[in-house]
């Protein structure tokens, strides 16, 4: 009889084990259900499609280039790195584009299925990672199976991903390998097997490089995850093995990209700029315009401030609300401390270093800590705290970043504070989740549903790959192959639009910038050319000024392109002559939507500086220029090499209290000097012609340095900046008529 009970019993278990694998089966289907429909939603272009589209212009556009450079690259064997389809005559290095190394990371299947597959495969592809590591994530710290896969697609789709997901593929897998780091970072710190937790440090050194490698902002941006670690001194000894793997995964692309930073001679950010991509605690709450929910966007819009990517994001108020929640009543468990300093943390960091304006507080009230800070910051950073800067002392609040902004190295690289909201998204995302789980019965996964209905993503729209350049574009190749004098430029309005219709056109040089590296010789090509990401066209002191032309032979700029309300300003200027305007066709206007009108510039030889200055100049007057740092860099851009001239005329700053030397070097060698010993030679100019024989030059940029050296230590305390007045800085062909090439 006992027997028969046991068996009894025996099989009720099993059927009840049945039972539950059978439901466990359900759950992971529906949650793999779920997220497959929301990325059918979002995701409108379907596989069939994805050699012809792509998710609309313009920034997936810098995503497919990249793609395509390095899959020619590999193709032609042809590694060069400088591309003069951007930032002419210097040229833009193709590391320090923001999309570089995400084309690193997609090149396998762009060389077997082409760029515009991976294009996509991208974006899908780590959407589809992303979900899997959140989930990874979540099921470590929530029981309800049901509610991993909602808080997963939740953190897949929307919060501080809201953005990346539709045009920054490099953001959206960056973010993606780095849930996975996370997920790993939270299991060693809860680890107790010790054998397993170095195969997991080596994992997540991995995942950190390889975000790295998607995104350079990632090497400051994951920081904030190893709070993740926990409380054990076993996990966090870990950190310089988890540290060195991602060195050693991203160190080649970090060392090109220092390499290519160097080459352009880098400006890094000003502390207004990040200051501009900082978020304020209005952009976690709402719905930002890439929200399925129209009227509930534009109610949120009517309060909150849609400006930068932050102000996009899609919140709701479902889970900041829950989330506030879950920190309270959770905090006493030790799973959750670390989500909530996690959430802290990531939530000041994402603040930025100023709060502009703070509430209850008078105007000026942090004004002499704010002039401290800015006196340190200009001593180590002069760059980041310039005078564009200087405004923000009067009415703002120094934040815990600054001190980072100040005294950590190339911090200020990270460049958008905005995006460490991606974290704040991931903790509320779990405190959420939690909250949910106490809920009776079924009714924490009936409201996690109405949770994902409310941060439904508004649906990507499929766009035609590019294949045709604008006609104007097409039209100023073929001009430039029929010009005597080679190596010049055109002048495109800014914009990775502009550059890829450029790359469509043949690699068409072009004074071109978008992105997020500013090169050094911008300075020097203000009002015509400054640094912008969407198509603004020159201001009116550069369109009817003809002295400003002169801004323009410089760059070796042989074409003008306007957009027509530019262009009628610009057919007042002598220095310019109108050609012809150019529509851009039905296919082009996919990409391209705007007119252009074509403009000759118009050749001088009475330019006392006719080639591009990168550093070191001060500002630029019709007759002369003043070296204003110890080394100042100019250079040009040529295809054949052959004898030049180099002319110079150099007045010494008056009165001349020390000894004070210049060097000339071309290419990184010496080309020539001259020494003024004293205050008796200090009204004598340096008057000189230095010839340059072919050996001497590259194909491509030549870089002309000036070196100001100074005599004694004391002597270089007399001597102060401006140093040299630069009367005359001319370089010719021997063999040429006026001009640098022909």
């Amino acid at each position: 009889m006992a027997f028969a009970i046991n068996i009894n019993r025996l099989r009720d278990m099993l059927a009840g084990l049945a039972q539950r694998l059978r439901w466990s089966r359900l759950v992971h289907l529906a949650g793999w259900a779920a997220f497959i429909a929301v990325l059918v939603w979002f995701y409108r272009i379907p596989p069939w499609m994805w050699a012809t589209h792509m998710p609309a212009p313009p920034d997936p556009l810098e995503a497919l280039w990249q793609i395509e450079f390095w899959r020619h690259a590999v193709l032609t064997a042809d590694f060069d790195l400088v591309s003069v389809t951007a930032m002419y005559p210097l040229g833009l290095h193709q590391m320090t584009i923001a999309h570089s190394g995400t084309g690193l990371l997609l090149l396998p299947i762009a060389l077997l299925a082409g760029s515009a597959v991976a294009l996509n495969v991208g974006f899908v592809g780590g959407q589809i990672l992303c979900f899997l590591g959140a989930r990874y994530f979540l099921k470590q710290l929530v029981a309800s199976t049901s509610l991993t896969y909602i808080g997963a697609i939740v953190f897949t789709f929307a919060f501080g991903r809201t953005v990346h997901t539709r045009i920054h593929l490099n953001m959206l897998l960056g973010s993606a390998l780095s849930v996975w780091m996370a997920a790993l970072l939270l299991r060693l710190g809860r680890q107790e097997h010790a054998h397993r937790e170095r195969g997991l440090a080596i994992a997540s050194g991995v995942l950190w490089g390889m975000a790295i490698l998607a995104q350079a902002y990632a090497l400051f941006h994951n920081l904030p995850l190893f709070v993740l670690l926990g409380r054990r001194w076993q996990a966090w000894r870990y950190l310089p093995l988890i540290g060195a793997t991602a060195l050693v995964v991203s160190g080649p692309f970090l060392y090109a990209l220092f390499q290519g930073s160097a080459y352009m001679s880098f400006i890094g950010p000003s502390l207004a700029s990040i200051v501009y991509f900082q978020s304020a605690p209005a952009s976690f709450v709402g719905w930002g315009p890439f929200s399925n929910w129209r009227l509930l966007a534009d109610w949120t819009a009517a309060w909150r401030q849609v400006l930068a990517e932050q102000y996009a994001q899609n919140w709701g108020v479902v889970a900041p609300a829950l989330a506030a929640i879950g920190g309270v009543i959770s905090w006493r468990a030790k799973w959750a401390r670390s989500l909530v300093i996690l959430l802290l943390v990531s939530a000041v960091l994402s603040f930025g270093p100023l709060w502009e304006s703070p509430p209850l507080v008078g105007r000026g009230a942090f004004a002499s800590i704010n002039e401290s800070i800015w006196q340190v910051g200009r001593q180590l950073k002069p760059r980041l705290f310039s005078p564009r800067s200087e405004s923000l002392k009067a009415d703002t609040m120094p934040l815990p970043s600054m001190a980072l902004l100040v005294f950590v190295p190339r911090y200020e690289f990270a460049r958008v504070p905005g995006r460490y909201a991606i974290w704040l998204g991931l903790a509320v995302v779990a405190l959420t989740v939690a909250v949910l789980g106490r809920f009776p019965g079924r009714w924490g996964v009936a409201i996690g549903c109405l949770w994902l209905l409310e941060l439904l993503p508004l649906p990507q729209a499929a766009h035609p790959v590019p294949t045709r350049p604008h006609p104007a574009h097409a039209w100023a190749a073929e001009w430039m192959r029929t010009q005597p004098r080679t190596d010049l430029g055109v002048y495109s309005p800014p914009g990775i639009i502009s550059t890829y219709s450029h790359y469509l056109s043949g690699d068409l040089p072009g004074a071109i910038t978008f992105g997020s590296f500013v090169a050094a010789h911008l300075r020097y090509t203000r009002p015509w050319i400054t640094f912008a990401h969407i198509p603004v066209d020159p201001p009116l002191e550069a369109l009817a000024d003809p002295s400003n032309v002169a801004i323009l032979r410089r760059a070796q700029i042989g074409l003008v392109l306007l957009r027509p309300e530019a262009a009628a300003l610009a057919k007042q200027n002598t220095a310019l002559r109108f050609v012809r305007c150019f529509d851009p066709g039905p296919e082009v206007e996919t990409y391209y939507p705007y007119p252009l009108c074509a403009f000759e510039v118009l050749p001088r030889d009475d330019d006392f500086f006719n080639i591009q200055p990168v550093n070191g100049f001060g500002e630029f007057n019709a007759n002369s220029t003043w070296v204003v740092e110890t080394h100042a860099g100019a250079g040009w851009r040529t295809t054949w090499p052959a004898p030049h001239t180099v002319e110079l005329i150099l007045h010494p700053r008056c009165p001349l209290d020390g000894q004070l030397s210049v060097q000339v070097y071309l290419n990184g060698r010496l080309l020539g000097a001259h020494t003024w010993p004293g205050a008796n030679s200090c009204g004598e100019p340096w008057v000189a012609s230095l010839g340059v024989n072919a050996a001497q030059l590259k194909s491509g940029w030549n870089a002309l340095e000036l070196r100001v050296v100074l005599g004694s230590s004391d002597e270089a305390n007399l001597i102060q900046s401006p140093y040299l007045e630069v009367k005359r800085l001319r370089v010719s062909r021997q063999d040429d008529s006026p001009g640098l090439e022909r």
